[in-house]
């Protein structure tokens, strides 16, 4: 009996652990795919793009700022493109980025003091 519980956790937390690496791959595939244009490979920013750096924030700063996109709308980013990035993932192609998810994956995947 005692063994069926132990299979069944270990179960559980196989499940969840594969969830959890399918919302970073999907949070690495939507960076790859929308934001490194202007946001850089490695978060650095692009001054090019007027994209800035997002290797220097903290996760709080970061979810913050997601979740202000969410909240107050597109409008609430004073980039053009942002704001028009922003509803091509959202209402044109359906991809929801979860505000702490994301920000977990920028924190830990760019900032230095992360690791």
């Amino acid at each position: 009996m005692r063994m069926k519980k132990i299979v069944g956790a270990v179960a559980c937390l196989t499940v969840l652990s594969v969830g959890a690496m399918a919302a970073e791959m999907s949070n690495a595939k939507i960076y790859e795919k929308y934001c490194k244009k202007c946001h850089g490979a490695n978060g650095e920013g692009n001054p090019a793009k007027k994209g800035p750096a997002l290797n220097d924030k903290d996760i709080n700063e970061l979810f913050d700022a997601l979740m202000n996109l969410k909240e107050k709308g597109f409008e609430a980013s004073k980039h053009e493109a942002m704001t028009h990035n922003m509803e091509i993932l959202e209402k044109k192609k359906g991809i929801h980025v979860d505000p702490q998810t994301m920000a977990k994956y920028l924190y830990y995947s760019f900032n230095p003091e992360a690791n």
